[in-house]
């Protein structure tokens, strides 16, 4: 079977709640709960927006992170940087 390195981009929290019309219920039955039990970065990453994550990553890939922003291509972009971050190149003399 052969598995290809493909990046998935899709919203959350907020954004997620936005698009299936669905807002009032994911205040009231999630965030105001997080708030309440002080858990501060549930409520943080509620306002993520989109997130970008590899699917299936070579073996010689670190992958840590995944990418975030209010927009795709922000989250594509933070991805980017997270990977750069994650893969420092080797440089021999």
């Amino acid at each position: 079977m052969s598995e290809r390195s493909t990046i998935s981009v899709y919203p959350v929290g907020l954004l997620w709640d936005i698009k299936r019309r669905r807002v009032w219920r994911g205040v009231r039955g999630y965030l105001w709960p997080q708030v309440q039990r002080k858990n501060w970065r549930a409520v943080r990453n509620y306002f993520n927006g989109y997130l970008a994550e590899i699917d299936y990553p070579p073996a010689s890939l670190n992958f840590y992170h995944c990418g975030k922003g209010w927009t795709q291509r922000a989250a594509l972009s933070s991805l980017g940087r997270q990977l750069g971050a994650d893969n420092p190149v080797v440089r021999y003399p």
